[in-house]
């Protein structure tokens, strides 16, 4: 008999909904699964859901090597987890730290990109058309007030998305997907259903590193703002990035046709445009058909600010011919009712 969201755990109820949210319904799923309660509760989940939603798993972890034989740990006790449910697991190892020093990047961002290429790479090869990771609700609030503190726009309030093509480089409609189907599950509600199985799980030290911002942030600042300030703080976060998401959902539709209308021509290094159909739409929408228009042609985003996207905007109003140069050595100019974007050599 399969089991009914009203016979269901919060938890699992909540994972449930977040699958379907996620269009994950008779897909093959990769887990991400690091050891930790929130991994392994997202396992023991997908293991109890598996028949009533025609769900096939496999497990990955990642081995970084950053915390010594307490990583070797974590790697033996998520093999034998695995073991003990039947489920297919890869394991991997990479020197993290020593590969951060060789190509002078941040660890952090090394030990991300690393993760995520053993992911992909893994899923690849065996074919799962889906990879699901075990972000929380938690896990948004923090995304998303470190993204206010650290100076953010309306994309930034976001936070992390339900699901998104695992290769940023690659079209919307790739067939790899990362899935965060616990998105909307609270940390409490895991911490019980974990509870409710007596099933264990491991405990990672770093995670209370102070002098790491992230953990500042969900050890220090937020109990601090639920404490003095709003008890419901972590709440109306993700109430934030829901409201954030579907306006940009709303703004990629609409820039998406104004861009098509405005299109002259275009090709790898080149782009032209009407400036007198970009003109008869309202600032904010002009300065997202450039943010489309930069994503569709997989030019460089990451220099492009604010200010880049407004000054853009500028040449779409301005009658006189002006030119701007921006990142990634693209020239925009303006020539009679044609906006010109070049990517020069």
């Amino acid at each position: 008999m399969s089991p009914t969201s009203e016979a269901l755990p919060i938890f699992l109820t909540s994972l449930q909904s977040g699958l379907r949210r996620c269009e994950a319904i008779g897909r093959s799923l990769l887990v991400a699964v690091s050891g930790g309660a929130d991994s392994v509760a997202l396992l023991r989940g997908l293991l109890h859901l598996q028949p009533a939603m025609n769900l096939t798993l496999r497990a990955a972890h990642l081995n970084h090597q950053l915390r010594g034989s307490e990583a070797d740990a974590d790697a033996a006790w998520v093999r034998g987890l695995c073991e003990r449910f039947n489920v297919p697991c890869d394991i991997e190892t990479v020197p993290v730290q020593a590969l951060a020093e060789q190509t002078r990047r941040g660890l952090e961002e090394t030990a991300r990109d690393v993760r995520y290429d053993f992911l992909r790479s893994t899923a690849a090869r065996h074919r799962s058309d889906v990879v699901a990771t075990a972000h929380t609700a938690d896990d948004q609030a923090e995304t998303v007030l470190h993204h206010i503190l650290r100076g953010t726009g309306l994309t930034g309030l976001r936070g992390m998305e339900w699901s998104r093509t695992l290769d940023d480089a690659a079209p919307p409609n790739a067939t790899l997907h990362l899935i965060r189907p616990m998105l909307a599950t609270w940390r409490t509600d895991i911490e019980q259903y974990l509870g409710e199985l007596s099933q264990d799980f491991r405990q990672d030290e770093t995670n209370q590193d102070v002098s790491l911002t992230r953990n500042r942030l969900r050890h220090e600042l937020l109990p601090h703002l639920e404490r003095d300030f709003n008890p419901r703080v972590r709440e109306h976060l993700c109430q934030l990035a829901e409201q954030a998401a579907d306006h940009d959902a709303v703004q990629r539709i609409a820039a998406d046709s104004l861009l098509q209308s405005a299109l002259l021509d275009r090709s790898e290094n080149l782009v032209r445009l009407r400036c007198d159909e970009l003109s008869k739409s309202a600032r904010p929408l002009v300065r997202e058909v450039f943010v489309r228009l930069w994503q569709q042609q997989q030019w460089l985003r990451l220099a492009m600010t604010y200010s880049h996207w407004d000054r853009l905007a500028d040449l779409v109003h301005s009658n006189p011919p002006a030119a701007i140069h921006l990142p990634g050595k693209i020239l925009a100019s303006r020539r009679a009712n044609m906006l010109v974007l070049e990517r020069q050599k």
